[in-house]
């Protein structure tokens, strides 16, 4: 599989700017999204990239407030997280010393559906950043979800399903480094990178919630 290539994009109106993969689809050109969101898709493989504007949690503190993030993103849901991180500003230029944080997890697999080749998703990475505004009462959540095949899933050795560690050989006390990813968790590692360090507040009028200087 070919390294990405990226292009630039103006989001909710060119309020935002980021770079988003030069083959993928805005989804909002195939069926409706909603306001709070754009969403980009890869119609040949089903991964996406969501940028979300959503109201600041206070949960008392960042952490509990990243947890009410991905309750929301994965509802009932159970899954693992690989990594966790606070971004510096190498990572995220633009933001200025805006607080974000992120995450690289994993789904379980699709129920009884490992075994099936034809099947698109085996199991999903995910590369999740939250970026935390203050002043604008927002958080915005951006998610990049990678279904893996089944013969991508087998490859994979970094990370795996949650409950398929041992399968994996991956010890309790494993801690994931990028090294030996395989090529569709590298293609998501690049797209949140890219997406984050690119990511351009241009308008801070968008926020309804912004206070007035």
């Amino acid at each position: 599989m070919s390294a990405l290539s990226f292009t630039e994009k103006e989001l909710f109106g060119g309020a935002i700017t980021a770079n988003v993969p030069s083959t993928w689809t805005d989804l909002s050109n195939i069926r409706q999204v909603p306001d709070n969101q754009e969403c980009f898709i890869d119609i040949t493989g089903l991964a996406t990239l969501i940028f979300e504007l959503n109201e600041r949690v206070e949960k008392g503190n960042d952490e509990e407030d990243v947890k009410f993030h991905l309750s929301d993103i994965f509802e009932e849901s159970p899954y693992k997280i690989w990594k966790s991180w606070r971004l510096d500003a190498g990572e995220a230029p633009q933001l200025d010393g805006i607080p974000a944080y992120a995450m690289l997890l994993t789904t379980p697999y699709v129920e009884n559906r490992r075994d099936r080749v034809g099947h698109e998703s085996q199991f999903v990475a995910l590369a999740v950043v939250i970026i935390r505004l203050e002043k604008q009462k927002t958080d915005i959540v951006i998610t990049a979800n990678m279904p893996h095949s089944l013969q991508e899933a087998a490859a994979e050795t970094t990370i795996c399903p949650p409950g398929y560690e041992a399968e994996k050989g991956i010890a309790a006390d494993y801690v994931w480094t990028p090294d030996n990813a395989a090529q569709p968790l590298r293609n998501l590692l690049d797209i949140i990178e890219q997406g984050v360090k690119t990511f351009n507040i241009r308008d801070f009028g968008l926020f309804v919630n912004a206070e007035e200087d």
